[in-house]
C-alpha cells in the first residue's frame, strides 16, 4: 500500500499561522496510519460475519459482520433484510471525483473511477425504505445475481449561504455503504485474482482397483485393470485442479523454482502411462498417479493455503466486498487474506514451495531402474504422504528425499525419511533408516514390498518368505494363479497334499491285481503244454496274452501320484483286458455240451481277472482322488479366490498382520491331452488280440463281439465326450434366450429404478446381462507372461487355508433355564 504523507506529519509551534493544508495534513497522516495498521498488520477482506440468507424466495438478509478492503477502510454492518430494489446511478462525485484543491485525497479517490462500468447498478432496500420507486424483489431475482457492498465515497462541499453570510463551511468526505446486485456475467472486474480459493482447492479421490467388482480370471484382465485404473477424464481433472492451484498459489512462491510443469502436467502423465501401459511396471505407474494425488491434496490440506500479502496492491478492492450468492457453486465471496511477513509466516511460506518442488519432482522422475527385493515400513490410512515412506519407483530419489517432508527439510532431518533406496550412497548414515526392519515397527502398520515384479513367482515366494523369517514380520504371502481352468484338466502331479490314506488302498488295489495277475501266468505256464494239446490256444496266443498281462503290470506304479495322471489311458487298457477275457471265456463255452476239468480251471481263472474289473477299485481311488484335488486346486487360482475373500486392495505392499497375493499366469498346469506311447502300444496289442477270435461266419462273430462288448457295465466311469447337435434348433433355443434375458431386463429396470441408486442399477444389470448369456463370453487371449509376478494386491487381514474367515456374531437371545424337572427322570437317574 501505498501511502500521500506517512513519511512527514507537521509539528505545531506557538502563534503560528495555522492554514487548512497543516490541518489536513495531520487529519491524512492519522487515517492513513489507521488504514495501513488494518491492512498492514491484520489483513483484507471479510473477516468475519456478512452471511446471505434467503428468508424467503422473494427476500434476502444480510447477517452482521465486519469486512476491510484493499484500501484499509472497514465496513461494519448491522443485520438487515430486504423485500425491495431500485435502480441506482452512482454518483459522479464519487466516480469521478475533483481532489485538484485536496491533492492528499488522490490516493484514495482515484480509485473511484475502477467502479465506472457499474454506474448503472440495483440497489437492494428495506421494507421500510422511504424511496417513492421501489421494485418488489421477484422470486429467482437472485439466481443470476451476485451482492456487493461498494463504499461509495463522496467529497461534499459544506458551503451554505445564509441571508448575506457566505462563509466558506469546508467540504466533508462522507461514506454510504450500498448494498448492490450485479450479474455473474459482469463481476469478473471486481473479482480478486488469484484468490478463488474455494474454487481451486477441492480435494481429490483416487478410484478403486477393479470396482465396481468383476471377478478376474485372466493375468492379461489383471493387467487391463491396472491399464484402465484411471481414464483420460480423471487425469484431465487432476491436471486442471494441480494448474489451478498452482495459480492460485503462485504469487506467494519462490520466482527461482522451476514450476512450468505444473500449467499441463497431463502431458508428461499420458508419456509415462503409453510408455509403460504394456509393461509388468503399469501397476506402479498407477502407484505413481496416486502419489501425486496424495501430494497434491496435501497441499490442500496445507494450513497456510491462503497466501499472505506484505507488499501488496490497494487496488484490488479499494470499495467494494463481494458477499456472493449462496444459490451458486462459485459464489465469488471475498476472502480474508492475512499480510504479513513474521518468521512464522516466512516458514510456513517455504513449507508451501517445498510441498510444490515435491509435486514438480513426482511428476517428471518416474523411473524403474532396481530389482532387489526389499521391504520398507511406512503407513498406511488416512497420513499425509510427507508421513510415509518413498517408494522405489522414483529416479531422483536424493532430491526427492530433500523436499519429501517439509517438516524435515526445513530442521535437516531429510536424513531420517524411510526409503526403498535408504541403503544407497549419500542417502544417509542412520542405521535405523538403511536398515529399519531390524529396529522398533511400532510406528508402522503397513510394509511397502518392491522389487519382485517380473521375476519367477517361486523365487519371490522363497525369497520373501526368507526376508519374513529373518525379521519376524507379522504378514502371509500367497501366490494365485490367474488362468482360465474352466473345461481345462489340471494335471494332478502338481498336488502336493497329503494322499496316505489313498496310497494305503492303492497298494492292496494294486498288489492284488499283480497277484491274481502273476497266479494266473504261472498256472497258464504250467498247463502250457495240455492248453495247445486239447487245441483251446495257440502257443503263439498263450505267449501274446502273458505278454499283454505282464505289461499290465508294469503300469500299476508304486506310487499313487504317478499312477493318477495316466489313469484314463489304464482305464481303457483296463477295459479292453475286460473285453479280451470275456471273449476268450464265451470261445471255451462255444458249441460246447461237456467241459473237461481244464477248460473249467481256466474258465475260473478268467472270472478271477474279470471280478477285478467288477470291483473296479482303480476308478473309486481315481475319483475321490480327483474329488479332493478339484477342491485344492481351484483356491490356487485368482478367480476362485476372489469369489471367497472380498477386500483385495493394491498398494504395493501388505498391512501388518494382512495377506500379501502374488498374482502370476502359468498354464503349464494343465495336462497335456495325449496318452503315453506305452499306453498305445499296449491297446493296440488288446485290440489286434481281440480282432484273432472268431465265433463262427463274419456276421456271427460281428453280432457276437458287440453283444459281449455291451454287456462290460462301466458304471463308475465319468469321461464326457461332446454330442452333435441340431444347429437349427440351436439358433432357435439362443433367439428365445435373447428375447427371455431382454423381458427379465425390461424387469430388473422398472424393480430397480426407485428403490437403487444409479451405480448399483448398473452393476446388477451387467451382471443380470453376463448371467443370462445363452454363449458363454470368451476371454480375451491371455498374453501375460509366464511364471513371473504380474501383480501384488493385499488383504487385511489373514486368509486361512479354507478361504473362509472366522465370523463372530453377536445376538441377544438369552439362555434360558432347562426345564428338569424330578418326574422326568427315574431314580437311577440320580444315582451316578
Amino acid at each position: 500500500m501505498k501511502a500521500f504523507n506517512n513519511s512527514k506529519y507537521p509539528v505545531f509551534e506557538a502563534d503560528q499561522v495555522l492554514s487548512q493544508k497543516h490541518l489536513n495534513s495531520v487529519v491524512s497522516y492519522l487515517e492513513e496510519q489507521d488504514r495501513l495498521s488494518r491492512t498492514g498488520l491484520l489483513g483484507m477482506g471479510i473477516v468475519c460475519g456478512l452471511e446471505i440468507s434467503h428468508p424467503q424466495p422473494n427476500q434476502i438478509k444480510i447477517g452482521c459482520g465486519t469486512a476491510v478492503t484493499s484500501l484499509g477502510y472497514e465496513i461494519n454492518w448491522e443485520e438487515k433484510l430486504f423485500t425491495f430494489y431500485h435502480n441506482l446511478e452512482l454518483s459522479a462525485n464519487f466516480l469521478g471525483a475533483n481532489y485538484s484543491k485536496e491533492p492528499f485525497l488522490e490516493p484514495i479517490l482515484k480509485y473511484g473511477s475502477k467502479y465506472s462500468p457499474f454506474k448503472n447498478a440495483i440497489e437492494l432496500l428495506e421494507p421500510t425504505t422511504t424511496e417513492l420507486v421501489k421494485v418488489a424483489i421477484p422470486n429467482g431475482f437472485f439466481n443470476d445475481k451476485v451482492v456487493v457492498f461498494i463504499l461509495e465515497t463522496a467529497l461534499i462541499d459544506e458551503k451554505n449561504c445564509v441571508n448575506t453570510n457566505c462563509d466558506d463551511k469546508g467540504k466533508r468526505l462522507e461514506f454510504t455503504v450500498r448494498p448492490l446486485v450485479i450479474n455473474n456475467s459482469d463481476i469478473a472486474p471486481l473479482l480478486l485474482s488469484g484468490f478463488d480459493i474455494k474454487k481451486a482447492s477441492q480435494k481429490l479421490v483416487t478410484p478403486r482397483y477393479n470396482v465396481p467388482f468383476k471377478n478376474l480370471v485372466t493375468g492379461q484382465q489383471v493387467l487391463d485393470g491396472f491399464k484402465n485404473w484411471y481414464d483420460d477424464a480423471f487425469l484431465t481433472t487432476l491436471s486442471n485442479q494441480i494448474n489451478a492451484i498452482y495459480n492460485t498459489n503462485k504469487n506467494v512462491l519462490k520466482s527461482t523454482s522451476d514450476f512450468t510443469t505444473l500449467n499441463n502436467c497431463k502431458t508428461q502423465l499420458t508419456q509415462t502411462i503409453n510408455a509403460n501401459k504394456d509393461k509388468l511396471q503399469i501397476q506402479y505407474v498407477c502407484d505413481w498417479i496416486g502419489d501425486i494425488v496424495s501430494a497434491y491434496n496435501e497441499i490442500v490440506d496445507f494450513e497456510n493455503q491462503n497466501p499472505t500479502f506484505c507488499c501488496f496492491d490497494e487496488s484490488l478492492f479499494p470499495f467494494h466486498i463481494i458477499l456472493g450468492n449462496i444459490a451458486i457453486e462459485n459464489n465469488f465471496r471475498t476472502p480474508f487474506v492475512k499480510t504479513g511477513n513474521t518468521d512464522k509466516e516466512i516458514l510456513l511460506r517455504n513449507k508451501l514451495n517445498i510441498l510444490f518442488e515435491r509435486l514438480v519432482l513426482l511428476i517428471k522422475s518416474w523411473s524403474i531402474t532396481d530389482t532387489v527385493i526389499r521391504i520398507t515400513p511406512t503407513i498406511y490410512g488416512k497420513t499425509p504422504l510427507s508421513k510415509k515412506s518413498i517408494p522405489y519407483y522414483y529416479s531422483n530419489f536424493l532430491d526427492l528425499n530433500k523436499k519429501w517432508n517439509p517438516d524435515k527439510t526445513i530442521k535437516n532431518k531429510s536424513n531420517e525419511i524411510l526409503s526403498y533406496q535408504s541403503e544407497k550412497p549419500n542417502y544417509t548414515d542412520l542405521q535405523w533408516v538403511k536398515k529399519p526392519l531390524l529396529y522398533d515397527l511400532e510406528p508402522y502398520n503397513f510394509l511397502r514390498i518392491e522389487g519382485h515384479i517380473g521375476k519367477n513367482y517361486l523365487e519371490v515366494l522363497t525369497e520373501l518368505s526368507s526376508l519374513k523369517d529373518t525379521y519376524n514380520l507379522p504378514f502371509k504371502t500367497i501366490a494365485l494363479n490367474a488362468v482360465d481352468y474352466v473345461g481345462k484338466e489340471v494335471d494332478i502331479t502338481k498336488h502336493q497334499g497329503d494322499w496316505s490314506d489313498l496310497e494305503v488302498d492303492y497298494d492292496l488295489a494294486r498288489k492284488k491285481v499283480y497277484n491274481i495277475t502273476e497266479f494266473v501266468i504261472n498256472w497258464i505256464t504250467s498247463n502250457k503244454a495240455q492248453i495247445v494239446t486239447q487245441t483251446f490256444m495257440t502257443e503263439a496266443t498263450i505267449t501274446s496274452l502273458k505278454n499283454i498281462l505282464n505289461e499290465v503290470k508294469t503300469l500299476l506304479t508304486e506310487d499313487l501320484s504317478e499312477f493318477l495322471p495316466n489313469y484314463k489311458s489304464f482305464y481303457e487298457i483296463f477295459k479292453n483286458l475286460n473285453v479280451l477275457f470275456l471273449f476268450h471265456r464265451f470261445c471255451l463255452l462255444w458249441n460246447k455240451t461237456d467241459l473237461t476239468v481244464l477248460v473249467e480251471d481256466l474258465i475260473d481263472h478268467l472270472d478271477q481277472i474279470n471280478e477285478l474289473f467288477l470291483e473296479d477299485s482303480f476308478t473309486v481311488l481315481f475319483d475321490e482322488a480327483v474329488k479332493r484335488w478339484n477342491n485344492d486346486f481351484k483356491d490356487l487360482f485368482l478367480s476362485t479366490f476372489l469369489q471367497k475373500n472380498k477386500g483385495m486392495e493394491h498398494h504395493a505392499g501388505v498391512s501388518v498382520g494382512g495377506t500379501f497375493i502374488l498374482v502370476y499366469t502359468d498354464t503349464s498346469i494343465f495336462k497335456p491331452q495325449q496318452i503315453p506311447p506305452k499306453y498305445l502300444v499296449l491297446l493296440d496289442t488288446i485290440k489286434s488280440y481281440t480282432d484273432g477270435f472268431t465265433f463262427g461266419t463274419v456276421e456271427q462273430t460281428k453280432t457276437i463281439k458287440e453283444d459281449l462288448t455291451k454287456s462290460v457295465l462301466y458304471k463308475k466311469t465319468k469321461f464326457s465326450h461332446a454330442d452333435s447337435y441340431d444347429e437349427a434348433a440351436l439358433k432357435d433355443c439362443k433367439n428365445q434366450t435373447e428375447n427371455i434375458k431382454a423381458n427379465l431386463i425390461k424387469v430388473a429396470q422398472q424393480n430397480m429404478a426407485n428403490n437403487y441408486p444409479v451405480h448399483l442399477q448398473e452393476f446388477f444389470l451387467s451382471n443380470i446381462t453376463t448371467l443370462f448369456q445363452f454363449e458363454p463370453l470368451v476371454l480375451a487371449e491371455n498374453n501375460a507372461p509366464q511364471k513371473v509376478v504380474l501383480a501384488d494386491f493385499f488383504l487385511p487381514y489373514i486368509q486361512n487355508p479354507e478361504g473362509n474367515n472366522i465370523n463372530i456374531i453377536i445376538g441377544n437371545t438369552e439362555t434360558k433355564v432347562g426345564d428338569f424337572e424330578k418326574a422326568d427322570f427315574n431314580n437311577d437317574d440320580f444315582n451316578t
